[in-house]
């Protein structure tokens, strides 16, 4: 890990005794949208179930959530004036449609405060969702990471869970195909990727990190990296989704086997260190290139085996300084416990089995779980 990472390794054993239960993910049952926000949000004002106002504890930043009837607007951008015009009149206001429904962007540029707001069509016709966060006009460039984080964190429907954030998704459209070969011994697929997902994923890695970093000295920590993750998970899955139902006819059926191929196949990969930035090779760039350290690599084979059927949760331990996945499947070995399931561990920069672990990083207490909406525990965690 980099000598950022080194440095909120420090932070984060630290703090680890002093930590506050994991943030909740925000859902409202009669409008059909969740919020995974970033950490440190306090709610300070609601009205009904369609208005809320939020306020970060650590920074400058306001949240307004509303909700509308979809017969109140004739389009998207009416339900973004509505808001914007009360903030800063005059912003400047963008359609485009995500997940297949209209959603529009608008830049808040006042004279006190600057942020963005967001306009999305729910689910099932059932409203306009607008949310617009915004800060000190003279800091909002440092905190845009923060407040684009929290309007790529919403989801309208299940499928949502699986697609790139509306804010991402806007930056980077779609672009044209370019193949990647998956190789492990005599084995060679040739798969299909977006010619943008490298770069567009990389901004998702290096805007995470960099609200992650600002979460340095603070009880959030843990619960900050731990959505890291979740972000870069979610942004991979449309990345990958073609990719891996290709791989799926070619590769073993049964779970531990699954496992085994894998486990070997980034076990292979170079082992390479970015110092600059997130030091996190992007989860596309890893694929293609077989390249990655012990966070990247874990976290592919993660979402892979995910998307093969395969519950796999993302070890990480701040004490070691390391970063391993974990399978619910059959075989012998060390075994990480969750939600009473007993996972098998598998470390990406070793030529071990699956359930072999340096006797060095075996104590399970020093690591953290991070597990994804595919297969949520069923307990907490």
């Amino acid at each position: 890990m980099s000598h950022k990472k080194n440095l909120l390794i420090a932070f984060l054993v630290a703090a680890i005794l002093a930590l506050p239960a994991p943030a909740d993910e925000l859902v409202s049952p009669s409008w059909g949208y969740a919020l995974d926000l970033p950490e440190g949000y306090a709610l300070q004002d609601s009205r009904g179930n369609d208005r809320f106002h939020f306020t970060h504890e650590l920074y400058p930043v306001d949240l307004q959530i509303a909700v509308y009837p979809l017969t109140q607007f004739n389009a998207v951008g009416e339900a973004l004036s509505w808001v914007t015009d009360q903030l800063a009149p005059g912003a400047k206001k963008v359609s485009f449609e995500w997940r297949r429904r209209p959603a529009g962007i608008a830049q808040i540029e006042g004279a006190q405060i600057g942020g963005w707001a967001l306009a999305l069509a729910l689910a099932d016709s059932k409203g306009w969702l607008v949310m617009a966060v915004y800060g000190p006009s003279d800091r909002a460039v440092e905190l845009e990471p923060l407040m684009i984080s929290t309007l790529d964190g919403v989801f309208t429907d299940d499928g949502s869970y699986y697609e790139t954030g509306p804010m991402t998704a806007f930056a980077w459209p779609v672009g044209s195909p370019v193949e990647a070969r998956y190789r492990n011994g005599s084995t060679a697929i040739d798969v299909s990727f977006d010619d943008t997902d490298s770069d567009a994923s990389q901004s998702v890695v290096d805007r995470e990190f960099s609200l992650l970093t600002a979460f340095l000295g603070t009880p959030y920590v843990i619960p900050a990296w731990k959505r890291y993750y979740r972000a870069i998970w979610r942004d991979s899955w449309g990345r990958f989704s073609k990719a891996t139902f290709k791989l799926g006819a070619s590769l073993p059926e049964n779970s531990d086997d699954l496992l085994k191929e894998l486990l070997a196949w980034t076990q292979g990969f170079t082992y390479e260190r970015n110092f600059s930035g997130s030091d996190f090779t992007n989860l596309p760039k890893a694929f293609a290139s077989e390249t990655g350290d012990c966070d990247s690599r874990s976290l592919l084979l993660v979402l892979m085996l995910n998307q093969l059927g395969v519950d796999a949760i993302l070890l990480v331990s701040p004490d070691y300084g390391h970063a391993i996945a974990a399978a619910d499947c059959p075989g012998e070995g060390a075994r990480y416990e969750l939600a009473g399931k007993k996972y098998l561990v598998a470390d990406t920069t070793s030529r071990e089995v699956p359930g072999r672990i340096a006797a060095d990083m075996a104590d399970s207490s020093k690591w953290f779980s991070v597990t994804f909406h595919a297969f949520p525990p069923q307990t907490n965690e």
